[in-house]
């Protein structure tokens, strides 16, 4: 049963399980592969957590962008509540100036040096209009997320009674 190989004799059987050896470790450790999943969470986490993390951040931003739409709403409905106490355009305008420095420096929110007022008189109607840059406020300055737009404006309008 023994054969001469490379001039030595060896069983018919040794050489070949010596040779094939490396390789049906291989094979088994291949046929195992599957079973091994220790290293599947991480892999998981590192492709689901950059999406979880900009959807947390898009959550923040446009938080914080409605937060300011609705605080700039509150501060035009505040300045067009103020105007009915003036009794000519250029008093109603700083009434309107005041409630708007007023309320916009309270609100915790809104830079007041971002905020434009414009004002209009429409027969008896008398409306304030806000415009918020938020371009160019801090609070969107390092937003990941694409805002919904480059200024927020917000309008008010009241009734004026006896003109």
């Amino acid at each position: 049963m023994t054969k001469a190989i490379g001039g030595a004799f060896y069983p018919r059987y040794a050489r070949p399980r010596r040779i094939l050896a490396p390789v049906a470790r291989r094979l088994a450790r291949i046929r195992r592969l599957p079973a091994h999943t220790g290293g599947a969470v991480l892999v998981e986490a590192a492709l689901a957590l950059p999406v979880l993390i900009m959807l947390l951040l898009g959550v923040v931003t446009y938080g914080g962008w409605f937060m300011a739409a609705h605080s700039l709403q509150q501060v035009a409905n505040e300045a067009a509540r103020a105007s009915v106490a003036g009794l000519d355009a250029l008093e109603r305008r700083q009434l309107v100036d005041t409630s708007v420095a007023d309320s916009v420096l309270h609100s915790g929110t809104l830079d007041p040096d971002l905020v434009t007022v414009r004002t209009g008189l429409d027969g008896q109607y008398y409306r304030v209009t806000l415009v918020y840059d938020v371009s160019k406020a801090e609070m969107f300055t390092n937003s990941l997320v694409p805002l919904p737009g480059d200024t927020i404006a917000r309008a008010a309008t009241v009734q004026l009674a006896g003109i």
